[in-house]
């Protein structure tokens, strides 16, 4: 009788450690989760700021160029035909420059989720190390 009983402890002791396993295992994964959820909504903050702030630029520079082409065409009118010509070679040579640079720039890796990507190796080396410990 008491080694029926001794075996139904077991189990419970069983069920226990299992049911504690899957509630940390859940906690582990919530958490990670959440640490994604985080690194999303502050890369999406991140880039619409740098998009309104690159768009705003973009426009005022641009205008700005025009207005300073019109006004040195206006200066030197009798060369008007040479002063495009140079100002366009200039804006299709920064044009092919920035190209340049922004096809550099999109063949490098992203950096996103790099820090819920190492969290997530050092889970997976903890679970290893206490796979792989003498008992």
């Amino acid at each position: 009788m008491t080694q029926s009983a001794g075996g139904e402890e077991g189990r419970e002791g069983l069920f226990s450690a299992l049911k504690n396993l899957v509630a940390t295992l859940l906690a582990i994964g919530k958490t990670r989760a959440e640490l994604l959820v985080t690194e999303l909504e502050e890369e999406k903050f991140r880039l619409m700021s740098l998009w309104a702030k690159a768009i705003g630029a973009a426009f005022l520079l641009a205008l700005g160029v025009v207005m300073l082409v019109c006004c040195i065409a206006l200066a030197f009118w009798e060369q008007r035909v040479i002063v495009f010509g140079i100002f366009a070679a200039l804006f299709v040579g920064g044009g092919l420059v920035l190209a340049s640079s922004l096809k550099r720039q999109a063949s490098q890796p992203s950096k996103m989720f790099k820090a819920s990507l190492s969290e997530l190796e050092a889970d997976m080396a903890q679970l290893r190390r206490s796979r792989n410990k003498p008992e």
